[in-house]
């Protein structure tokens, strides 16, 4: 957990692998082809490793273990350094977040298995909130933070929580610690589940007459948006942008020291878009599972590549099915449905809304014109 000697250091993220039981070949297949292409030393997984509401879990720990094993196996059997936080749906499997933490560890390569063997990790308030600290080619200073935050499981009545006050008092302990360990503030990334609500600050709202808009819904409901090139700088925008339904300043404190230089999430399967808000970086990786609605081959994994003399000028780029493998699955058909059912349960509301009153019109219009037709026979 160093960089090289070249002086660089290169990370995998998965997003949203939100697998099942009975896993994906294309998921193992997309994994395998990112992993190989990047040959990261350390791979990070940002929730949803597990499509926890899937009925084929059915409370069983067994069938979660099982599944983890599964998914983790390219990374284990390549003996990659990995680190892992949760998202919204993991938890739902029928084990906690601590329980499946477990299995993640007892795995070789797994950040704690390090940790005893004199890796720098400060470990926070829960599960899947942590930090590393990678050294410098010569070992003499920590040259970068990886910041991992749990941001959570859905709130009782729909919607995301923010993350907790603890989490954010922990990080400014952690970022001071790491401060005056190593002379000066060190440069982090952050990696997490849900997007921060300033996410919407790489946005620009519109109407749904412009192409390329897309509905929001919950926090900025009934709303258009699409990315504002004067923001983003490369990726798309294919879905609503979910954000906790409430601001706990998360970004606040990160722009506090300047120490945050970029914050990456999933949680929406389809957006990819990076964009830069007051200094800090907000980007997201797309899911890369394929037991789960995505953007067909598009689904990716992001591999970035930092250097030691300046960890903020990172290179990023995304490892998509479509360029790794090709423009067809294993299973087409399947994917098909998973590229265009809903996202969540508002689009599929407002989905089934436009079908019912497409449908309505289209009886209307039927029998306008089967009583046309009557009348003309008549006459």
């Amino acid at each position: 957990m160093k960089f090289r000697g070249d002086g660089t250091f290169h990370i995998l993220q998965f997003a949203d692998i939100q697998e099942i039981p009975n896993v994906s070949e294309d998921t193992l297949i997309l994994m395998n082809a990112a992993l190989e292409r990047a040959k990261p030393d350390l791979v990070v997984l940002t929730g949803d490793q597990l499509k926890g509401a899937s009925r084929r879990f059915s409370g069983k720990g067994d069938r979660a273990e099982e599944t983890i094993r599964r998914i983790m196996k390219p990374v284990t059997d390549r003996g990659i350094p990995f680190a892992v936080t949760f998202g919204n749906h993991d938890q739902e499997c029928g084990l906690q977040n601590d329980e499946q933490m477990e299995i993640y560890r007892s795995l070789p390569g797994c950040v704690d298995w390090l940790n005893s063997r004199g890796q720098e990790i400060h470990h926070g308030t829960k599960e899947g909130t942590f930090a590393i600290g990678v050294r410098s080619s010569d070992e003499t200073r920590v040259a970068m933070a990886v910041y991992l935050f749990d941001s959570g499981a859905n709130l009782p009545q729909g919607g995301c929580q923010p993350l907790p006050p603890g989490d954010l008092f922990w990080y400014k302990g952690v970022r001071d610690s790491f401060a005056r360990e190593n002379g000066g503030p060190v440069p982090g990334i952050v990696f997490q589940h849900v997007p921060l609500p300033e996410y919407y600050r790489l946005l620009k709202k519109t109407d749904r007459k412009t192409r390329g808009a897309v509905r929001t819904y919950r926090t900025h409901a009934g709303e258009y948006y699409i990315p504002d090139p004067a923001r983003c700088r490369e990726g798309k925008l294919r879905e609503a942008v979910s954000i906790p339904d409430s601001n706990n300043r998360e970004f606040e404190c990160f722009h506090e020291q300047g120490d945050i230089f970029a914050v990456y999430c999933g949680h929406d399967h389809k957006n990819s878009f990076v964009g830069n808000w007051l200094g800090i970086d907000l980007g997201y990786t797309p899911s890369c599972g394929f037991n789960d609605y995505g953007d067909g081959v598009d689904r990716a994994a992001r591999e970035f590549i930092f250097r030691e003399n300046d960890p903020s000028a990172y290179e990023t780029r995304l490892l998509s099915y479509r360029d790794l493998v090709g423009e067809r699955t294993t299973k087409p058909i399947k994917d098909f449905f998973y590229r265009f059912c809903p996202a969540t349960k508002e689009e599929a509301a407002e989905k089934a809304k436009r079908v019912l009153l497409l449908t309505g019109l289209a009886c209307l219009a039927g029998r306008t014109a089967w009583r046309v037709y009557r009348k003309r026979g008549k006459s």
